[in-house]
Order: structure tokens, then C-alpha cells, then sequence
């Protein structure tokens, strides 16, 4: 296909691997395999990887990993004529045409072009002459991550074994819904496109739910279409696998074609020196690696070459720093983790614990320093700061996103407990997952800056136990499961939504106030049964980080004039009484996981939310009766 530019970031969380990019001229193409991701466009692969390595070893060592890899970026031999000749040049990300089904400008007879077609023209057997091919608008998925071409023959004779060859034609009647649109076989079989991006609304089983599109493109209504299980941007147009899911046809430019599968951390100091800090910081900076040391038969001479390489930066530490850096950096992959940790609600619950405790304390390293600003028991001035605990400002951190795999027609996995989510991830982003050469995944890392509080862990218990709260809480959670929904539990209780729901109306104000997007601004939560926090913090791709603006409401004499100004924006939303009513008495959004909580009090960009706009309730910060923060509420 066209060279398209597109961010390396965005090759992690919008255009991975099995999603499609649609041109502004309204051509689809869809992102190839990470086998093929560090090919030049001769189909060389790059020798040396060390310069895209990100040094990450929480995360390796979690995902069992070799490697963490930053997408290559595109590179000319030269950048002028008078420069010096560029190493890793002429790499792409490899596109394929998809779908390959394709109707003329002219005719509108249907013809199919091989994915590695560069140009829309071919040749129009009813024109009997070159014509502008124009792709189709539908595609069919389906929930284990598999895409293919719409059936187009198939569901014109209503079967999907049909023998017939003949020329199709799209046919529309003018009107605007699918039964206006046909499709017309040559042999004299005409159906029109009626009901194909319907899903089943039964009242069965989740996994019993039928598309209409399986139950509907035979004849016979008990033989159900399943899903072909093709691949595609495996780049073979035959490669298919065995699946039992009935398919949907979606529109090929919707948004739930393609959810990414990601995973962050913040980088974190671990047990080590600050001397042994910096010369990890050096090593990284100059692109050495464990790989790029291992040929070399002892510890001395990986000091030499080490100093070697970098030469000025290391001159003033001992080799003793040195060596302990290189020990390091060579058993950070290396952790034997238990089986379990292929659970992803495990994983994340590793990282953050650690994040956790090194987020209270102040830190000062080149990617992490944390101010501290407050605590409870220090000199208080106003009666809202009881209610909290802790609050420290990070006026620098990096984060590294990382993509395990993705998702299609639903956000998150249907079974968040699978302990084959980590392999059914690689087993989507790989062609050959086995291969020692693809024990790596994609990620890239940003730099920015946040504010960390906890609430009064006192006052917090306090309120779990009130009476008036527990009672609301069961009913809610008596009508959550009488709806049998597969959701999150961890995030079923009190603490968990109240915490959630301040961070979004806090994120609100802060945008109004530091002069960040709120899109720019996220959360990071940590609750559990031992934590009660949240990082509010923005990044970028910068090294040196963001422009201080949310550090600087950090600060005690802002920040609780800020929670203030938030909890009173709160009190009302623009949709009341609705909006409150409503949610204390049925809920409200996805599958009326939320409380008193809309677009119009508590929603955040979904860059900007890690929950997807879940397990939301306004009426457990400011309610009267059972809200956390009721007696400084005027």
C-alpha cells in the first residue's frame, strides 16, 4: 500500500497490529503482524535492535518478555546530501489493502485485489476496461479477534458452500438503510443487505447470542454461519484458524473494529544507589543492552567496553557502580514469575503495588522526583484537608505503555480472569508467537508530571462502615447481579467508585485551572484492601518532561482550594434531578454500572479514564446523607 506517516505512540494504542487506518481518501489499510515490523524495503531485517530498546524491567519481567521495543521510525539513507549515511533506513510498518473486495466507479460490479495492490485501478471485466476500484464498506469480525471479507457471494445464494462464479453487482435503490442496498449475482440470485450488522438480543446465555448475519445467510436457519477465522494481516489471504464464534458485520472505519490491549508502569528507582541509578540512566542513553554485552566472556571486559562506549558520561563513577549496573541490567529480565501473572488483573495489581509505596516517599532520580507536600498531622487550615491522608507532587515520572494484544467489538476481555489473556494477545500480534525472534512486544515511553494524594485512612473506614452507605451500596449490588453482569468486582465496593469518581471531577477542574486538555490529563488509580490512591498526571513525548502548569495546583495552598471548587461543581449536574434520581434508582451507562454520574457531571475523554467511564457515583462524594466529604458541604 501508500506510504501514510503515523505516530510511533499511535502504533501502540489506535494502529497496532490487526486494525485498520483509513486514508482521507476513504481506502482502508490494515496494519501487518509484528513479524515483519523491522523489515527494510527489501525485506532485510534489522541486525542490531538495541537503539529501539526501552528499559523497562518490571514489565519484561511480568510479561516474560526479552525485550520491550519502541516501533522503528521511517529513515532515508541520508538526511542531506553533505550528511553522514543513517543506520536502520528505510524501514516500514507493513500495510495491506483491506478489505479486498472492491466495487467499480463505474458499473459497480464486484472485484477482489490482492492485498499487496498498490493502486485502486484494475481491470473491470463488465467495463472491459481499466476503472477506479472503490472498497466496500463492511467487513465481518468477530470477539476473538478474527476479521474477514464480507461473505458477498455467499450470502447473495444463501450458501456458504456455493459453487457460482459469476460477476456481482451492489445495486442501491436510493434509500438509506441496508434494505436498500443489494447485491446481484449474473447467474439471477438478488438479496438485499438487510439485517447483516444486527446482533442478537435474545435473552440467552452471553455466549449463546447469535449475529443475524449467522443465522440469516444460509437458507436453512439451523446450519448457523461461523466465523471463518482469517487473519489477514498475518499478510495471507488463506491463513485461517478453527473458531465457533458467530460473526458481525461492522462497518470497516468503526470504532469497534480495533481496542488495544495495553499495559503501563511507572518507572520506579527499585533497591538501588543513586551511582548505580545514574550509570543505569548512562547505559540506557547510549543503547547498551544485555544483548549488546554478551558476547563478551567476563565482567571486566563488559566494564571495558562499557566505558568504551561511554566514555565521558563514566568517568567519574567507579567500577564498582559499573558492575553493580551491569548486574542489574542483565537479571532484569530474568525474574522466574509464576504462571499466575498471566492474569492481567494480577499483573496490574504487581506494578501498582510497588508504584504505590515509592509514590509516598520522595524520590529524586532523572526519570522519577516526588516532592514532598503534605500529610496529615501537618498544620491544618481548612477542614477538608482531615479528609485526606497524603499529597505529594511528581514533578517528573516516565511511563512505559506497552501492547499485549487487542480486542474487537467489546472494550475489555468477557472474562477478565483468563489466564490465557497474555497468550491469546501474542497469538493475535504474532504470526509465529514461538519463534525466539518475537519474544518481544511493542511500547513506547513518556515523560510528565502529577500530583499523588490518598484520603484519611481513618476517616475512610469510618465511613465504609456507616449504616445508610452499606445499605445503598447492597442494594446496588443486589441489582448488579441480579443482571448476572461479568464485571470487575475489585471495583464493586465503596472505596473503589468514591475514589474514581473524585479523580474524574477533579481531573475536571484541574483542566479549568492548570491549562492542560482535560484529554491530556490521566488517571491512575490504586485501591485495593491496603491502598487508596490516585496519580493525577499528564505526559508527553519529551524527555524533559511537561510544562509544570499541574505540579505547580500540587502545591497545599491550591490544591485544596481545587477539591473544593470540584466537589462543588458536583453537587449539581446540568441533567438534574435525572441524572441523580435515575442513578440512586436504576443506574445509569454501560449496563447501568454508574450512579448519579453523565456526560454532563462526571465523564472523562476516554484517554483520559483507565475504567472506560465505569463504576461512577457522584452520590458517594456529596450526598447528604452517605457522601465521604458530607460535613464540608455547605
Amino acid at each position: 500500500m501508500i506510504g501514510i506517516p503515523i505516530r510511533r505512540s499511535q502504533l501502540i494504542t489506535t494502529f497496532g497490529p490487526g486494525s485498520l487506518i483509513i486514508t482521507p481518501e476513504g481506502e482502508a489499510n490494515l496494519v501487518g503482524a509484528l513479524d515483519k515490523w523491522y523489515y527494510d524495503i527489501n525485506q532485510n531485517r534489522v541486525s542490531n535492535l538495541d537503539e529501539y530498546e526501552i528499559f523497562e524491567p518490571r514489565i519484561k519481567s511480568i510479561l516474560k518478555v526479552d525485550r520491550l521495543l519502541l516501533p522503528p521510525d521511517y529513515r532515508q539513507s541520508k538526511k542531506n546530501a553533505y550528511s553522514d549515511m543513517q543506520s536502520n533506513t528505510n524501514i516500514y510498518i507493513p500495510l495491506l489493502r483491506f478489505p479486498t473486495w472492491h466495487y467499480c466507479s463505474t458499473c459497480s460490479t464486484l472485484h477482489k485485489l490482492p492485498m499487496t495492490s498498490r493502486t485502486s485501478r484494475a481491470y473491470c471485466k463488465e467495463c472491459n476496461t481499466e476503472k477506479k476500484m472503490i472498497q466496500v464498506p463492511f467487513i465481518i469480525v468477530c470477539e476473538h479477534g478474527h476479521m474477514s471479507d464480507f461473505p458477498w457471494r455467499e450470502w447473495v445464494h444463501k450458501d456458504e458452500n456455493t459453487k457460482c462464479t459469476e460477476l456481482m453487482k451492489l445495486q442501491s435503490t436510493g434509500g438509506a438503510t441496508l434494505d436498500s442496498l443489494n447485491v446481484v449475482c449474473k447467474c439471477g440470485k438478488k438479496r438485499s443487505l438487510r439485517g447483516i450488522m444486527t446482533k442478537s438480543n435474545s435473552n440467552d446465555d452471553l455466549n449463546d447470542r447469535v449475529s443475524e448475519l449467522s443465522k440469516r445467510l444460509n437458507k436453512d436457519p439451523e446450519n448457523l454461519f461461523k466465523c471463518p477465522g482469517h487473519k489477514p494481516w498475518f499478510g495471507d489471504e488463506e491463513y485461517k484458524e478453527e473458531c465457533k464464534s458467530y460473526p458481525l458485520a461492522v462497518l470497516k472505519n468503526s470504532g469497534n473494529v480495533y481496542f488495544a490491549n495495553t499495559l503501563s508502569a511507572i518507572y520506579l528507582p527499585g533497591q538501588r544507589n543513586s551511582e548505580v541509578e545514574d550509570v543505569l540512566e548512562i547505559l540506557e542513553k547510549s543503547k547498551i543492552t544485555s544483548e549488546f554485552l554478551s558476547d563478551l566472556d567476563n565482567m571486566d571486559q563488559k566494564i571495558k567496553m562499557v566505558k568504551k562506549v561511554s566514555r565521558p558520561e563514566l568517568a567519574d563513577y567507579e567500577d564498582h557502580y559499573i558492575e553493580l549496573a551491569i548486574i542489574f541490567m542483565e537479571s532484569a529480565g530474568k525474574n522466574n514469575i509464576s504462571d499466575s501473572f498471566q492474569n492481567k488483573k494480577i499483573i496490574n495489581k504487581e506494578l501498582r503495588e510497588k508504584e504505590y509505596i515509592t509514590l509516598q516517599k520522595e524520590e529524586d532520580i532523572s526519570n522519577l522526583k516526588i516532592r514532598k507536600e503534605w500529610s496529615y498531622g501537618d498544620c491544618s487550615t481548612k477542614e477538608i484537608e482531615n479528609y485526606f491522608g497524603l499529597l505529594n507532587r511528581v514533578t517528573k515520572l516516565r511511563e512505559t505503555v506497552v501492547l499485549t494484544g487487542f480486542n474487537r467489538l467489546i472494550a475489555q476481555e468477557s472474562d477478565t480472569n483468563s489466564s490465557n489473556l497474555l497468550l491469546n494477545g501474542r497469538n493475535l500480534l504474532f504470526r509465529d508467537p514461538g519463534n525466539p525472534e518475537n519474544n518481544w512486544l511493542p511500547a513506547f515511553k513518556v515523560y510528565g508530571e502529577g500530583i499523588f494524594f490518598t484520603l484519611n485512612e481513618n476517616k475512610l473506614k469510618e465511613w465504609e462502615q456507616d449504616q445508610k452507605l452499606v445499605q445503598y451500596f447492597n442494594e446496588r449490588s443486589t441489582k448488579m447481579q441480579k443482571r448476572e453482569l461479568f464485571v470487575d468486582l475489585d471495583m464493586i465496593n465503596p472505596k473503589s467508585i468514591l475514589l474514581h469518581t473524585l479523580a474524574h471531577i477533579l481531573i475536571d477542574q484541574l483542566a479549568l485551572t492548570c491549562g492542560y486538555n482535560v484529554a491530556a490529563i490521566q488517571e491512575r488509580l490504586y485501591v485495593n484492601e491496603e491502598q487508596n490512591g490516585v496519580l493525577i498526571y499528564t505526559s508527553s513525548g519529551d524527555i524533559e518532561g511537561t510544562f509544570g502548569g499541574l505540579v505547580r495546583m500540587g502545591k497545599k495552598e491550591y490544591f485544596f482550594d481545587v477539591i473544593e471548587k470540584a466537589l462543588d461543581k458536583a453537587r449539581w449536574c446540568s441533567s438534574d434531578p435525572v441524572c441523580s434520581e435515575i442513578g440512586r434508582n436504576v443506574g445509569q451507562g454501560i449496563k447501568n454500572l454508574n450512579g448519579s454520574a453523565c456526560h454532563n457531571c462526571s465523564y472523562l475523554p476516554e484517554t483520559s479514564c483507565e475504567l472506560g467511564n465505569l463504576f461512577l457515583d457522584r452520590i458517594l462524594l456529596i450526598d447528604p446523607e452517605i457522601g465521604y466529604f458530607k460535613d464540608v458541604i455547605d
